[in-house]
């Protein structure tokens, strides 16, 4: 998996909303790891980070960049595989180990469309109750039919259209 990993992740150009890569780790002729730039900050699946709506464009973005120039489906969308920038506010992917390239590696359930809808709802609502579904059972469909998101602040409702 680490091979494909950092196949599908050399073959990017750089990209503002990626980790990028840094170094492959070797065992005598053997791929066995590789490194990415530290980024300070941690990640979006520490609730009392505050959600910010501009992030809902750079993952969007993120993710026409991926599959639509690129053919590349991350599959593994969530709040723990999201940093936050400290400095540049931010958020940046990584963990591409589940990684799709075309057909090759595809997972049922793992479409990055709805793990991003999945995603926004539990960053609103911090919700995780879906994370523990299984991917494959896991679709849109069960937060997008929700009439009203409540807020993280309790007060707030997000009415879906």
């Amino acid at each position: 998996m680490a091979w494909d990993e950092v196949n599908i992740l050399k073959s990017l150009p750089p990209h503002p909303n990626m980790v990028p890569f840094d170094r492959v780790v070797l065992d005598e002729s053997r791929v066995i790891s590789f490194t990415t730039k530290y980024i300070p900050g941690g990640t979006l699946a520490n609730p009392k980070i505050p959600f910010r709506f501009e992030w809902l464009q750079q993952l969007t973005q993120l993710v026409d960049f991926l599959n639509l120039e690129y053919g590349i489906m991350h599959q593994d969308i969530a709040p723990r595989n999201l940093l936050v920038d400290l400095y540049t506010h931010k958020i940046l992917l990584f963990d591409f180990d589940w990684a799709a390239c075309g057909e090759k590696n595809l997972q049922d359930g793992r479409d990055d469309v709805s793990s991003v809808v999945l995603t926004l709802y539990e960053l609103i609502t911090n919700d995780t109750s879906f994370s523990d579904i299984l991917h494959w059972e896991r679709n849109m469909d069960i937060v997008s039919n929700t009439r009203y998101w409540k807020a993280v602040c309790g007060e707030l409702l997000c009415k879906i259209a």
